[in-house]
Order: C-alpha cells, then sequence, then structure tokens
C-alpha cells in the first residue's frame, strides 16, 4: 500500500479565469519595470519601483475589486468572526 497521494492536472482544458490572467500579468509588469530601466535613461531603481508600484496595484485590483464582486454575502451566511456556535 502507497501513503503517495496522486494529484491531476485538473486545469487541462480550462479556460482562463480572471485571476489567472491576474497572476500572469504580475511578473509581466515587474518584468517591464527591469527593461524600461534598462532602455530608458532612468536609474534601475526608478524602473523597478514602478514595475513594484504596478504590480501591487494590481494585487490590491484582485483583492479588493474583484473579490468583492465575485464574494457577495447571501443572507445565509454567517457574520464575521462568528464562530460555528453563533446565534443570530
Amino acid at each position: 500500500m502507497s501513503t503517495h497521494q496522486q494529484f491531476g492536472i485538473p486545469s487541462v482544458g480550462r479556460q482562463s479565469t480572471t485571476f489567472d490572467r491576474l497572476l500572469a500579468a504580475i511578473p509581466l509588469v515587474l518584468l517591464a519595470g527591469v527593461v524600461s530601466a534598462h532602455l530608458l535613461s532612468v536609474p534601475p531603481f526608478v524602473g523597478v519601483g514602478i514595475g513594484a508600484a504596478l504590480a501591487a496595484s494590481l494585487v490590491g485590483y484582485g483583492i479588493y475589486v474583484l473579490m468583492r464582486l465575485q464574494a457577495t454575502p447571501t443572507a445565509s451566511d454567517p457574520p464575521l468572526g462568528c464562530g460555528a456556535g453563533c446565534a443570530d
């Protein structure tokens, strides 16, 4: 008897979601900041800083905008901070 778990790849043939595209965009924005520092006459920390600021704004967009649009609570959901034994 083997104790190893077998994991398949469930994403084969699946459409990419907004979060998939967002995760792909973050390193691209960071790379664009580094490349722009080499192509333009700006110090490297400026290009890296601009790329990092844009990547942080993408993370903030994903957390605050996309999560609020997709995770609207229903009436049956318990309020935040309410454990399993919480009564209404």
